[in-house]
């Protein structure tokens, strides 16, 4: 029996995943996140095999969608997509490739599944090829399958994909649990990887179920997490990583003895791990952080909502009245009062009748001179008798009191100026 593993992770942004940053780094590429501005490099990977990214079959010749055969521009598209602050971008699927099979029979079945899943789902699948790092096991390829959260189309992503739908929405199309989804994805990768072993002429076999549906009466492999893998792999020694090995040991054990004493073993664990929870949440009380909500049972859940429920209905209550009398006041910070509304529709209104205004068709030169003479025509001939006659006394007191010279000056500025007048 050849070894299987399949592995299903998201990618969101309620825990502040990037998506982008997850392409970037599976296919040793730069990619800059266009929505945070932040740039993610890991050219410098030298385990990448292969990477392709693949679209449903029916996009195969299509160059409207060539916009999606771009990594870069791919992921930044999926987390512009979603708006939410936990909407969830992508989905992983990690599979080890066994090493029974040679690089390209390895890279064929891959791609097989890869393909599969984009005619199915009608998403973009991003798939990269990883060798075996120098400090890792030599037998350890496998393969990332980051596919995309909404459906590919050329105009860009569209809806989700059936798997991103939720039981209730499932439930309302006549699709069943998305447990199934999970249970038949695996059974479909045992089958391409059983195949491929047929064609190279090898007698292993992989099987996705598990020992218990295959009958096995033994204690599967602990599960390590993956930091503290990480950190043991240096050379570092973690409580953690002997804790979970002792009560695998202890399991084993127990197993050995019997269903009932495997029963008892197994309660009394759980028991245990409840406990430590209990004492973990008792020393972040003594600090300011509040107490895990993982630690607490039913009945407290429901009474820290409750809590929570009242004293949110009080500051949200006041927190309307403070807006409402600021809103009044015309006060109100960050948003317009009804006053400033008001005012700034009367200037656009003031605005708009003086852009109208300058729209209409303006009169030329020649109109404006014929205006302007017919204007000074119309003065001279409405001047009031009194305005005349003080005119006349004016010009006989200048000319009394100025000389023969200034008053020829005089007439040659009224002459020149007469015929510029006759001149326009």
């Amino acid at each position: 029996m050849a070894l299987f593993l399949l592995h299903v992770k998201t990618f969101g942004r309620a825990k502040g995943g990037r998506v982008t940053r997850a392409a970037a780094y599976r296919a040793g590429e730069r990619i800059r996140d266009e929505r945070t501005g932040e740039v993610y490099n890991f050219a410098d990977r030298q385990d990448v095999a292969h990477k392709e990214i693949l679209l449903p079959t029916q996009y195969a010749n299509s160059p409207d969608i060539d916009w999606a055969r771009d990594r870069a521009e791919l992921w930044n598209a999926a987390e512009l997509s979603g708006s939410r602050r936990n909407a969830r971008l992508a989905r992983e699927v990690l599979v080890i490739l066994p090493p029974e099979l040679a690089a390209d029979q390895r890279t064929q079945a891959v791609r097989r599944f890869s393909q599969e899943l984009a005619d199915k789902y009608h998403a973009a699948v991003d798939l990269t090829v990883h060798r075996p790092r120098p400090e890792a096991d030599p037998r350890h390829h496998h393969a990332h399958l980051l596919m995309t959260a909404r459906e590919v189309t050329p105009d860009g992503l569209g809806e989700r994909t059936v798997l991103e739908l939720s039981g209730t929405e499932r439930h309302a199309r006549g699709l069943g649990p998305s447990k199934a989804e999970l249970v038949e994805t695996r059974e479909r990768w045992a089958q391409i990887l059983n195949d491929a072993f047929m064609q190279a002429g090898l007698s292993v076999r992989v099987d996705h179920r598990g020992l218990k549906a295959l009958g096995v009466n033994r204690e599967p492999v602990p599960e390590i997490p993956q930091s503290v893998f990480y950190m043991e792999r240096r050379g570092m020694t973690t409580q953690a990583g002997n804790d979970i090995r002792t009560r695998h040991l202890e399991r084993v054990a127990a197993r050995l003895k019997g269903p009932d004493e495997f029963a008892r073993v197994l309660e009394k664990q759980k028991q245990e791990g409840r406990q430590r929870a209990l004492e973990r949440s008792k020393e972040r009380d003594k600090s300011p952080r509040k107490r895990s909500w993982s630690s607490l049972t039913r009945e407290e859940l429901n009474q820290r909502r409750r809590e929570l429920y009242q004293a949110n209905k009080t500051a949200v209550s006041q927190r309307r009245r403070e807006q409402r009398l600021q809103n009044r006041q015309g006060t109100t910070r960050g948003r317009e009062s009804v006053q400033e509304r008001a005012r700034r529709g009367s200037n656009e209104k003031e605005s708009v009748r003086r852009w109208l205004k300058m729209r209409e068709p303006q009169p030329t030169a020649e109109e404006s001179v014929r205006k302007w003479l017919a204007l000074r025509e119309a003065s001279r001939d409405v001047t009031p008798p009194g305005m005349i006659a003080e005119d006349h006394s004016r010009e006989r007191t200048r000319g009394s009191s100025t000389t023969e010279d200034e008053d020829e000056s005089h007439r040659k500025n009224n002459d020149r100026s007469r015929d510029n007048d006759y001149g326009l």
